[in-house]
């Protein structure tokens, strides 16, 4: 890093624009512009970067001012941005302007070497005719290349310094794959679009070049906040909802823990005896009492797993998997179960933790319906089937309550609205948003006198990548 810093050093001393004198206001002016492209900024998808508009402002630099010019308005914009807006480190933000510096000096020779003019459009004049616009397609190329391979080359240094990582990792997973290099080619493709809006109007045209991008950014950046919201919201109900069943699920493997405690002792008396006919029995029962406890700890670290995380799912073993979890609680004593589901369900790519919030929500809403309404036979129905045609899985989930009442059926999915005494409300709209991200469909029915159903729909082409 201290090597790169000198050598921009170096090479800034000897690059001063021979015309400072005469266009420093313009000079002073594109600073202002790149550090306001620096601005126009979003995190990637993972969280962990950033994509901003500098590339495109300090290409169309070095195109319109020449090498000497572009050096020094990148290095000092991107100074300025770094340490006054981002507010970073200062020895990330020398680090990075003398970066940019030095692969601006290498891009500009590039695209003067294949031709391009080296002091610039300003100083060479804009191309008349389509055959002199051509002659500029290979300088561009060039330099969109050189710009490539220097900036990312030079920032994973610092990259792999910081993090800790091998250099070619860091290239490999940070850089050079293919969705990375397709925004920068889209973004150093913008660069020429720059360009001909200074070139036709002026600093006009440059604000009419960015009043669409900044518009777009923040419409971005909105959507952005609205899928993080939406992923703290489930985060948020599935850790209450896993709240309300802490206690219960504490005191079923406290009796799980009893019986197992007492065959145990059982064991140990009869080895005392050298009686061992009973062993068989006695293991048989610890193994079944074991199973249950399994079945309990794997749906609550499922249940309470925060990250999305799309895989291939299979619905039947999920399902089996959800009833299991619940069926020993205290909510469900008393409770039948009805599984009807067709063997085999086509697999689909989802997130497990998310449909095993969902059937829960639904299983426990059923068993505190019924358990309200004083059912004379509590009976929870899950049916599942696929329809090949149409390329869908079908679950429903019925229920022998009460049903829902005609006035509040349309509400159900409505945020914070609940009927249960102390409930919070988030349990079906949380539901109702992660079929929906999905891809699928989830709505109730509710004959008269015959309990109630949903029914879910979920596509097998598509999986569960926006929620």
């Amino acid at each position: 890093m201290a090597l790169v810093i000198l050598a921009a050093v170096v090479l800034l001393g000897f690059s001063i624009p021979h015309d400072l004198a005469s266009r420093w206001p313009h000079y002073l002016a594109w600073v202002l512009v790149c550090v306001f492209s620096e601005t126009l900024w979003l995190h990637t998808l993972s969280g962990e970067g950033t994509l901003s508009m500098a590339a495109v402002a300090n290409l169309a630099t070095a195109i319109l001012w020449g090498r000497e010019s572009a050096m020094w308005i990148t290095a000092v914009s991107s100074l300025l941005a770094e340490l006054v807006i981002q507010r970073k480190p200062w020895i990330r933000a020398a680090f990075n302007s003398a970066q940019i510096a030095i692969t601006l000096w290498v891009a500009s020779a590039a695209f003067a070497a294949l031709g391009g003019p080296a002091l610039g459009l300003e100083a060479a004049g804009a191309p008349h005719g389509a055959l002199a616009a051509l002659r500029l397609v290979l300088p561009m190329l060039g330099l969109f290349a050189g710009y490539l391979l220097v900036n990312r080359a030079l920032v994973a240094v610092a990259v792999a310094w910081s993090t800790d990582r091998s250099y070619p990792a860091v290239l490999r997973e940070d850089y050079f794959y293919a969705e990375r290099l397709l925004d920068d080619a889209a973004s150093f493709f913008m660069s020429p679009l720059m360009v001909i809006s200074y070139i036709a109007v002026g600093y006009v045209g440059l604000a009419l070049f960015y009043a669409p991008l900044r518009m777009i950014l923040e419409s971005t950046r909105r959507q952005t906040e609205i899928r993080n919201a939406q992923r703290q919201l489930i985060h948020r109900e599935r850790m209450a909802a896993k709240g309300e069943m802490a206690a219960e699920i504490a005191h079923e493997l406290r009796n799980l823990l009893a019986i197992i405690s007492a065959r145990a002792q059982m064991l140990v008396r009869d080895a005392g005896r050298k009686v061992f006919d009973n062993v068989p029995r006695h293991a048989e029962i610890v193994l079944e009492q074991a199973g249950h406890m399994e079945a309990l700890a794997s749906g609550l670290v499922e249940f309470s797993r925060a990250e999305l995380s799309i895989e291939r799912v299979n619905l039947n073993k999920l399902l089996e998997r959800s009833v299991e979890f619940v069926r020993a609680q205290a909510r469900f004593d008393g409770v039948e179960w009805d599984l009807r589901l067709a063997d085999p369900l086509p697999e689909l790519m989802a997130d497990p933790g998310q449909l095993h919030q969902v059937f829960l929500n639904l299983f426990l809403n059923a068993a505190d319906a019924m358990k309200e309404a004083g059912s004379p036979r509590k009976v929870i129905r899950v049916a599942g089937s696929s329809d090949e045609r149409a390329r869908v899985i079908r679950i429903d989930v019925s229920d022998t309550g009460p049903g829902i009442p005609p006035e509040i059926r349309a509400r159900i999915f409505e945020p914070s609205f609940t009927t249960k005494k102390g409930g919070h409300g988030f349990g079906l709209s949380t539901s109702y948003r992660i079929i929906t991200n999905h891809g699928g469909r989830i709505a109730a029915e509710c004959p008269p006198a015959e309990g109630t159903t949903f029914h879910i729909t979920l596509p097998q082409d598509r999986g569960g990548g926006s929620t």
